[in-house]
């Protein structure tokens, strides 16, 4: 990390550096630089280097001269403990002063005074001469450097980063940084740390007390332990478990050991135990009956040592009794809920919140239980208390826009009163698993981190979520079909805890790429702002020079038609469909694939939305939904690349990212239509914007066709219907407006633009008759009405309510 990428820091009374820093275990390297501060004066460079080597710490001058050197055992430091460090450079009194931990130092350095302009360099060092590559695996926090009387000039906690480094939370002073491994990354982005294949709908469970991942099928018994990845897989000996089916494999942290348990509650052994070292279960034969609890849910209590199962779905029955096992009787029990009813559903989530308690959230159901009944799901959080069965309903969520489920097992946060749980769609196949926090007190929640690929098949798909207490981290597992009736795919994440937003660890980026201070949002107004202006009067300059006008003939009032002719160089066109002209007049559109023009336009109209742009989360949702995380930024970057190489033959066109949002930056000798026309819509949203001229800029913009006609993918239906509807209210309150200087046929072309967004707008239809009967167009107007019938009664099966005479004699003006 380079403190001073541009230029050398100038302080010619000194400063002092301090920062925090762990050095790590587990670790081949033995020996290297954590910092280097050179001169940025003198015939010679000079350099204090802080060094790590095997046992102890050494500080020194270029001269080699030591300045403070002490073993680990002489401050007490350990590895993956953090440390503070301090350096004086004390130019006025020609003093170095060093503080490791609790040790302070000091010599007389009579040539400080070279170091009131100084480079600042952690880790890897690129200056001529005094290259160094040697890095210790470290971590390093809270960099501060104040000015000899106590100032704090710049302070990087590096809390955040943005993609390429981090700025200072004082000046904004920027920090390069080169292969750096963020450690807020690990609590905002999920890490896969194992796949492997199994035979269909193995059973997973968690042991709590090992902390490892426990997936058993007929054959064999595998266990992960994500701390240090290791994965055991033991071949079966003797004896199965009881089910191959739905989840039923538990591990019992009171009597530790596995267990696979069935629901038959027939003579026999229902619930028995696998041997680790022998590899065997005690039990010969697989429960013949069909499965009456898929996606239940577990929970062991202390109290009284039993197992409770809740909820769960079979033979087209949603459930909600209760199911104990007694482990000290060896009986099963069933008994239902006291308090608040709990609806019969499955897919729904639960986390303990103590020996005796849990809460039970959402899933999937009906008041009845009855399959063949309409289902819905349930966003409702309740909290089970098992030494009595009562359950007390918290409280209940309004049913999102994307309705969601969740993972079997929850965690809960009894300190922070919240609750976390993997969500996802259950009328998805190809979908993702997203990590969503939810408040215990109040209906609230907030999606968290996602992205986890997840084929979803109902009874024959599955995925839990767990937390490593020790090592703080959560751990999600899931798997899903690869050749049903035959194998799944079992895989396991890891994310650091507590979980953060995506967006959390990334830092404001500045504008530009000497890295002024200015807003992405203010820059992109402004831009848009400015591309207005510029493109309005180049508009009106080109109508004057050509032979085209602004006046329209009779035809054109009827049929639509650019009331310009189209730019053929440096152009972006999405009315009527993609187009797009280099700056020599070529036409490049076949040089995007249908992928490379899904990515621009998905950055382009997310750009221009609101400014920010989109997520690196929401490309790969889109794009790359079935990928993993590695492999869907591995496709982004690739992608990425490719297009930056297409734009380049517009012209100035610039995709950038900032804060893991991509934006696209135009140059003001770049057309782009849509851009064009949010800008006139903006501009006419009140009177003063409202004149003639920018009323036909507009009409001559939309009237090339419909927004992107030809893309039909669900993710760009909102911004078509949001320009339609928008486009729809604005041209109806400006045909009303007698004032304006536009002429009937314009007006015309006003309701022809509303009906090709919304061909059965009646207002619009009664506007462009009585103009057109106004106009002389009587056969033209009857014609345009029986069109509209014909389809108004195609779609509502229906004939249009108004006839032709009720049309014109409204009393609407015109």
């Amino acid at each position: 990390m380079n403190l001073t990428p541009d230029k050398a820091l100038s302080l010619p009374d000194g400063f002092t550096l301090s920062f925090d820093v762990c050095f790590q275990s587990g670790y081949q390297r033995d020996f290297g630089y954590v910092f280097r501060i050179i001169s940025g004066e003198g015939e010679t460079q000079q350099h204090i280097d802080f060094v790590l080597s095997i046992t102890e710490l050494t500080v020194s001058y270029s001269t080699d001269e030591i300045v403070a050197k002490c073993n680990f055992g002489d401050i007490r430091l350990e590895y993956d403990e953090f440390m503070p460090f301090e350096i004086d450079i004390d130019i006025r009194h020609s003093r170095l002063n060093v503080l490791m931990k609790d040790r302070n130092f000091s010599v007389n350095v009579s040539s400080l005074k070279n170091f009131a302009h100084a480079y600042i360099v952690f880790g890897k060092s690129g200056f001529q001469q005094l290259q160094v590559s040697d890095v210790p695996k470290m971590a390093v926090k809270d960099i501060r450097i104040k000015n000899p009387g106590g100032r704090l000039l710049y302070f990087w906690p590096l809390s955040q980063h943005t993609s390429d480094g981090v700025y200072d939370e004082v000046m904004r002073k920027y920090a390069s940084v080169e292969n750096p491994q963020w450690l807020l990354d690990r609590h905002a982005f999920w890490e896969k740390r194992t796949s492997f294949v199994m035979h269909y709908n193995p059973q997973v469970t968690y042991n709590i007390d090992k902390n490892c991942i426990a997936v058993a099928d007929r054959e064999r018994f595998v266990t992960y332990f994500p701390a240090t990845h290791r994965l055991t897989d033991s071949k079966i000996l003797r004896g199965v478990s009881h089910s191959d089916k739905s989840n039923q494999i538990i591990y019992n942290p009171f009597l530790k050991n596995y267990y696979s348990y069935r629901l038959s509650m027939e003579e026999g052994r229902e619930v028995i135990p696998y041997d680790t070292l022998a590899n065997s279960w005690d039990n010969e034969q697989v429960e013949a009956l069909s499965v009456d609890y898929w996606h239940h849910n577990r929970f062991f209590s202390s109290v009284d040592s039993c197992l409770y199962l809740f909820n769960g779905y079979g033979h087209h029955v949603y459930k909600s009794t209760v199911n104990k096992y007694d482990f000290n009787t060896q009986t099963w029990e069933r008994s239902d809920y006291r308090g608040d009813r709990i609806t019969p559903r499955y897919l729904s989530g639960l986390g303990a919140v103590d020996e005796c308690r849990a809460l039970i959230f959402g899933g999937y159901g009906n008041e009845s239980g009855a399959q063949e009944l309409s289902q819905q799901n349930y966003y409702d959080l309740y909290l089970v208390d098992t030494k009595d069965m009562t359950s007390e309903k918290l409280w209940e969520l309004s049913p999102p826009d994307t309705g969601f489920v969740v993972s079997g097992s929850m965690v809960v946060d009894t300190a922070a009163r919240c609750f976390y749980a993997l969500c996802f769609p259950r009328q998805l196949y190809n979908t993702t698993l997203s990590l969503y926090r939810f408040s215990i007190d109040h209906p609230g929640y907030e999606a968290l981190t996602g992205n986890i690929p997840f084929e979803f098949e109902d009874i024959y798909s599955y995925c839990d979520l767990y937390i490593d207490k020790g090592k703080r981290e959560l751990i999600a597992v899931a798997f899903s079909p690869v050749d049903p009736g035959v194998s799944s795919e079992v895989s396991i994440y890891t994310l650091a805890y507590p979980p953060l937003a995506r967006t959390s660890p990334y830092q404001q980026e500045e504008y530009g790429g000497d890295r002024h201070p200015a807003r992405v949002g203010i820059v992109i107004v402004v831009a848009l702002s400015i591309l207005s202006t510029v493109v309005v009067y180049g508009r009106r300059k080109r109508s004057k020079k050509g032979s085209s006008s602004t006046k329209t003939t009779d035809e054109s009032a009827v049929n639509i038609t650019p009331l310009f002719r189209r730019a053929k160089k440096r152009a972006i066109y999405l009315f009527g469909g993609f187009q797009i002209f280099d700056r020599d007049g070529h036409d490049i559109t076949g040089d995007f694939s249908s992928l490379l023009k899904q990515l621009f336009l998905l950055i382009l109209l997310y750009t221009l939305k609101d400014g920010k742009g989109i997520s690196s989360a929401r490309l790969h949702d889109v794009l790359w939904f079935n990928k993993t995380d590695d492999s869907a930024k591995n496709n982004r970057n690739v992608s990425i690349s490719k297009l930056r190489q297409v734009l380049e033959k517009i012209g100035s066109v610039r995709i950038r990212s900032r804060n893991s949002l991509w934006t696209v930056e135009f140059g003001n000798d770049i057309y782009c239509d849509y851009y064009e026309a949010i800008a006139l819509m903006e501009s006419m949203k009140d009177g003063a914007g409202r004149t003639g001229r920018n009323v036909r800029q507009f009409l001559s913009v939309v009237s090339a066709g419909a927004l992107l006609p030809n893309l039909q993918n669900e993710w760009v239906d909102p911004f078509k219907a949001g320009f339609s509807n928008n486009l729809v209210d604005l041209f109806l309150e400006l045909i009303r407006q007698s004032e304006l200087d536009i002429s009937q046929p314009e007006r015309i072309n006003m309701a022809d633009s509303i009906l090709m967004h919304d061909s059965l707008n009646e207002e619009a239809l009664k506007f462009k008759c009585r103009l057109l009967v106004k106009t002389g167009k009587n056969g033209l107007a009857k014609n345009v009405y029986a069109s509209f019938a014909k389809e108004y009664s195609a779609s509502f099966g229906t004939p249009f309510k108004y006839t032709f005479e009720q049309i014109l004699t409204g009393t609407l003006r015109v």
